[in-house]
């Protein structure tokens, strides 16, 4: 019960329907071989019209392949599979080029055919990106030398990080349960379970040290390759977002931190510590709350609170339930954390996450039921616009989370509950912006000393130990933080996805700004959100936010949804200084 059901995208790899997708791969080499790419609004129709086909073909292997692999790390068959269409991807590499260069080299009057109008914003992209595409037999090239390049260390690491397992009192315990445990009431079993984990990675860190540093150098030679002054500036670009708007946002970040601090200085001397928050402390519940939660009544709670906001995300959020589109509890061989996986192509989506019953949990399903209510704003469009960039993927995912924490927060009958609900609210925005520039800190050291050294695992741990301190100050206590939060984070170890953690803080801070927005001037507001939605895939981050009047390029803004976050500290402060 309650684990995701594939039945609507494939029954299994035998199925005619995998199998004739598999196959029809094959076909689309002798199609875009063919296709005469003459300047011409027919030949760019054609063009795309094969681009949408595999794209949507592609899409549907590759999802029904890593989803069973995020459940089952060792399944053989999956993994053979997801050999087999790398490579059949991989032979298409260097027509895709030709395709896209094609694209990218002509100018076309969109507003001439209906059809292309649609594409407007694709093909202007495409023009953008052109200047950093190298020949078409580099492009293959590089596309098959990353099937055992950065994709075998990527994978490398999660195989490790999923099988590994330690003994904890008298049980074995997965990654993901001994992380879980860092939430548990017991102030002694959160220590313990920290120092089991420690150990674990402890275990792990040196085949996963090689597995970063190979990625890392295959990013940075490739950006460089194509042009880019920096990893960091590829991403941008490929995030649609200016290097504008990052500044700005860093810049409230860094200014809103002595908050954060004194928020957990505060949690330190509340829990009887000296020295700052150790680091296993920092989700350790406070206040008294009632609320532990079955599925069941998840299901109950979610679909009440969220039909108060908009009808059709309520609607939604049942369906998940009783189509058991969701995978809920973890186990040997399951990935760690959770994750949505949008499929527009069946107008559908998957969510896998590690239940335990907390209150965190139900704010996690909340999270990554929004990213599948984002997607039910964007499966309308042609296949090529279903992409949003990492920036704005956030946005509805943390807009549900400060949905429920209002509710909470007005349902608390006690102190105690208001407690509860305020601390695992700061809890939450710690994570996205004290934590997530934490991220942001490593990573960009990690760059910066791969250029010229390999780093092995103790250096990359003081990396990561420096960039907790930076970001959390003395907050926590530098003698208990967590050197190995670089092999935790599975975000890290993609060639073709870097910096994935600012895009966490412009997701929860932008969507903040919109709930206040929301808060003040309900009317018609759903509408708007949804048309903002709907405009992610189809605009810069930018152009996104002005759907809704808002300049993200203005440190101001950020401030704004900053501000009330010193509200949250004061009170709970207050209520916990007794």
């Amino acid at each position: 019960m309650y684990e995701w059901q594939l039945d609507d995208l494939y029954s299994s790899y035998e199925s005619e329907a995998f199998q004739q997708d598999l196959a029809s791969l094959a076909g689309f080499k002798d199609e875009m071989a063919v296709l005469t790419l003459e300047d011409t609004i027919e030949s760019v129709k054609a063009v795309i019209d094969v681009k949408e086909r595999l794209y949507i073909t592609a899409r549907r292997l590759s999802a029904f392949i890593s989803l069973n692999l995020s459940t089952k790390a060792t399944d053989e068959e999956s993994t053979n599979y997801q050999n087999v269409l790398s490579n059949r991807l991989n032979q298409l590499t260097k027509l895709q080029a030709q395709t896209n260069r094609f694209l990218g080299d002509i100018t076309v009057d969109t507003s001439q055919d209906p059809e292309l109008a649609d594409y407007d914003f694709y093909l202007k992209e495409m023009k953008k990106h052109h200047q950093y595409l190298l020949s078409d037999e580099v492009e293959e090239a590089l596309s098959k030398i990353g099937r055992s390049a950065g994709q075998a260390w990527s994978s490398l690491q999660g195989f490790l990080t999923s099988q590994a397992e330690a003994d904890f009192r008298g049980e074995n315990k997965t990654l993901s349960e001994l992380r879980n445990l860092a939430y548990a009431k017991e102030a002694d079993v959160r220590r313990e379970a920290y120092q089991v984990e420690l150990a674990l990675y402890d275990q792990l860190k040196d085949p996963i040290a090689f597995s970063l540093n190979n990625i890392k150098s295959q990013v940075l030679d490739v950006s460089e390759m194509r042009g880019y002054s920096s990893p960091l500036e590829q991403t941008l670009i490929q995030s649609r977002m200016s290097e504008e708007t990052l500044d700005a946002l860093l810049t409230a970040i860094k200014e809103s931190l002595p908050t954060f601090r004194r928020y957990l200085k505060h949690k330190a001397r509340v829990l009887g510590h000296k020295d700052g928050l150790p680091f296993y402390d920092l989700f350790a519940p406070m206040g008294e709350s009632s609320q532990t939660f079955t599925v069941e009544e998840t299901k109950t709670y979610l679909v009440d609170k969220f039909s108060q906001f908009a009808p059709d995300l309520a609607e939604m959020t049942a369906v998940f339930y009783e189509k058991n589109y969701m995978d809920f509890y973890p186990r040997k061989g399951k990935r760690g954390g959770a994750f949505c996986a949008n499929l527009p192509f069946i107008s559908q989506s998957r969510i896998m996450l590690n239940f335990d019953g907390t209150l965190n949990n139900v704010l996690t399903i909340a999270h990554e039921l929004g990213h599948a209510y984002h997607g039910t704003k964007i499966q309308s469009h042609r296949p090529l616009n279903w992409s949003y960039s990492m920036p704005v993927a956030e946005t509805a995912s943390t807009f549900n989370e400060a949905i429920l924490i209002n509710h909470l927060l007005a349902e608390a009958a006690t102190d105690d509950e208001k407690v509860a609900v305020i601390e695992q609210y700061l809890q939450d925005v710690t994570q996205i912006i004290v934590d997530i520039y934490s991220r942001y800190l490593f990573e960009t050291a990690v760059f910066d000393k791969r250029q010229a050294s390999f780093m092995f695992a103790p250096q990359l741990a003081d990396l990561m130990l420096n960039a907790q301190k930076e970001a959390y100050g003395d907050g926590l206590d530098e003698n208990t933080l967590h050197p190995y939060m670089w092999i935790n984070k599975s975000h890290y170890y993609s060639s073709g996805l870097s910096f994935y953690n600012f895009p966490y803080a412009f997701g929860g801070l932008f969507s903040r700004g919109l709930y206040e927005r929301y808060l003040r001037e309900p009317e018609n507001f759903v509408e708007q959100y949804g048309e903002l939605l709907t405009k992610t895939t189809v605009a810069s981050v930018e152009e996104t936010a002005a759907v809704m009047d808002i300049d993200v390029t203005n440190v101001d803004f950020w401030r704004m949804a900053l501000q009330g976050i010193d509200d949250y500290v004061d009170q709970f402060i207050e209520l916990t200084s007794h």
